[in-house]
């Protein structure tokens, strides 16, 4: 079981070419502060991208492994709010694909923080 699935993320859309996730933001997920804590959208967003990315793999001979993820933090987000993760392509298809990811607060529908994902198709071995 992925962590996501441990504190409640699930997948709500998967389609080619966009993936949503939905998770709520729990204790164990904040900064000292009492707000999201940065890694945490971070590891929220690769998520959602590297499921996208996998999306139309053959997992028996290939799978995607991060090379790059910028995230920039827009707005705070706190306890007992829900996260939207949309991962969407910039550039999908070869060996190199690049996924932007936007995030949301569920409470007010705010963009709260932008990442991009940089994969590497690899071949199973």
């Amino acid at each position: 079981m992925m962590f996501f699935e441990r504190i409640g993320g699930r997948f709500v859309e998967r389609e080619d070419g966009r993936v949503v996730m939905l998770t709520p933001v729990v204790e164990e997920m904040l900064q000292p502060q009492g707000i999201l804590h940065g890694g945490m959208s971070a590891y929220l967003a690769e998520s959602v991208a590297s499921e996208a990315a996998n999306f139309s793999l053959d997992m028996e001979k290939e799978h995607i492994v991060g090379l790059d993820l910028t995230s920039t933090h827009l707005l705070p987000v706190a306890l007992g709010d829900s996260i939207r993760s949309v991962a969407t392509p910039v550039r999908q298809g070869g060996r190199v694909q690049v996924w932007k990811i936007e995030q949301y607060r569920e409470s007010d529908g705010a963009l709260f923080n932008v990442s991009q994902l940089t994969t590497y198709t690899k071949r199973v071995r």
